[in-house]
């Protein structure tokens, strides 16, 4: 996770130094996610035939090659967003194999609590990516900012074999290994949760791309001096506001469902960013503190619907299931930055506060889809 905000984190000093446009830094942004969606099917799915830590370890493999890949060899749009997907393959292989690795190993009872925190430490990831690629990069330059997330990667791998070392493998998969859509489909309940996250992911993820780059416009609109420390800082604190906000979602959905839960918080998170795009450009702390609860929105039913999707799923089809989830859910966080960059470009660019408004509405149309696609879930 540590280079999971990296791109995000320097986009600005991107754009200028190789004179992106705001479609091609979204391309740039959403290039992750699209590497993230075209594996994780084939990744996750071998989870249900091999131990996951099997596919964790090639995840983290992937993801030295990648950052440090970017740190040497990226000179512009197309290398850039090359080495960009692999870092989403690399997340494809770690992400939702790591929570079948736990899941794997914890008691049935403990499996649907233990589900929102796993989730919270994406973001975590995310706040920590933010701030520590920030920090490096003011120091360093960018790409030094990528060589440390490659460290972050063999990081991760020490931390699998020391955690899992004296735990013993899963007992004898049931599945066959080969993505089974046809299961997956046949389940209407998860199918619902699955078009739930990929709308979710469309917001949180266009909304993680382009932070840095909107917190900078409304400073350099409404404040004066240099605004790196601050962008950093607020970028980071942003990002780590989902954290308490994911598990306490998860919380109050297992005492009053998950249904009202996420229909609720869906609604709210709309609701937030339509009132931050008429008016967040009025104030750089009225913009920061609009972000960090519109974070805490579009998080409140993160850890509330993966949990229901985990429910809803026998253990036999758990690794198609959570491909497809992942696989709509980050091609939904591919789209998602780069809609917004298309959207920038036909209101205005990054300078204008039209074009930001216009970004910040096709940001909250995800959260519309979840709260859409929900609607039915009957005393979820």
């Amino acid at each position: 996770m540590l280079g999971s905000s990296a791109v995000a984190a320097t986009l600005p000093g991107l754009i200028a130094q190789w004179g992106l446009s705001s479609a091609q830094a979204g391309w740039l942004s959403g290039a992750y996610f699209l590497g993230y969606a075209v594996t994780v099917p084939v990744l996750v799915s071998l989870t249900d035939r091999i131990d996951a830590r099997l596919v964790f370890a090639f995840g983290c493999a992937v993801g030295i090659f990648a950052n440090a890949g970017f740190a040497l060899f990226a000179h512009g749009f197309v290398s850039a967003t090359l080495l960009w997907s692999l870092a989403g393959i690399s997340m494809a292989g770690a992400y939702m194999p790591g929570l079948r690795v736990i899941i794997d190993r914890l008691h049935p009872a403990l499996r649907l609590r233990a589900v929102p925190y796993y989730t919270a430490s994406f973001s975590v990831g995310v706040s920590v990516s933010f701030f520590v690629a920030g920090l490096v990069a003011q120091m360093a330059g960018w790409r030094a900012a990528f060589a440390v997330a490659g460290g972050g990667c063999v990081l991760a791998l020490a931390c699998l074999v020391l955690a899992t070392l004296r735990t013993p493998p899963p007992s004898a998969r049931s599945g066959s290994g080969a993505f089974d859509l046809r299961a997956v489909v046949r389940n209407v309940t998860a199918l619902r949760y699955i078009l739930a996250y990929g709308g979710h992911c469309w917001e949180l993820f266009a909304l993680r791309a382009w932070l840095v780059a909107l917190l900078l416009f409304v400073w350099t609109k409404t404040m004066s001096g240099n605004a790196a420390s601050a962008l950093t800082y607020w970028s980071s604190i942003i990002a780590l506001a989902g954290v308490p906000a994911s598990i306490a979602g998860a919380e109050v959905a297992l005492r009053f469902g998950r249904r009202p839960l996420i229909l609720s918080v869906a609604l709210g998170s709309v609701a937030i960013g339509l009132t931050l795009a008429a008016f967040g450009s009025r104030s750089f702390l009225v913009a920061a503190f609009g972000l960090l609860f519109y974070t805490v929105a579009i998080l409140g039913d993160s850890g509330a619907i993966t949990a229901g999707l985990v429910e809803a799923t026998p253990p036999e089809a758990q690794g198609s299931t959570l491909a497809l989830h992942s696989l709509v859910g980050f091609a939904g966080g591919a789209l998602g930055p780069i809609a917004v960059g298309i959207a920038l470009s036909f209101a205005g660019g990054l300078a204008s506060g039209t074009g930001w408004f216009v970004a910040l509405a096709v940001m909250a149309a995800g959260s519309g889809l979840a709260a859409f696609a929900v609607r039915s879930i009957a005393k979820a």
